[in-house]
């Protein structure tokens, strides 16, 4: 009787890990290597346009509440008139 039992077990066993296996076998296949590399590419684009549109919504931020395109602007009014 516990041969049987171990027998099974053996089975079981076995049948799992290959199972496994073949699982693992398809994600490291030349296709599924691609598709994981182009995810993590767009993920990372993704994250960078993500990034610069911050960079871009602060910095006009910033500007607005340094004055600094006011400044620039009245100072190009200015040299406008010099030159004329």
């Amino acid at each position: 009787m516990k041969r049987i039992l171990w027998l099974i077990i053996g089975i079981l066993v076995g049948v799992y890990a290959v199972t496994r296996l073949k699982k693992r076998a398809q994600q490291l296949a030349p296709d599924s290597l691609q598709q994981s590399a182009e995810k993590v590419a767009s993920a990372i684009r993704h994250f960078g346009d993500e990034v610069r549109a911050g960079m871009a919504e602060r910095e006009t931020e910033l500007r607005d509440a340094l004055g600094i395109d006011e400044a620039a602007n009245q100072r190009n009014s200015t040299q406008r008139e010099d030159y004329r």
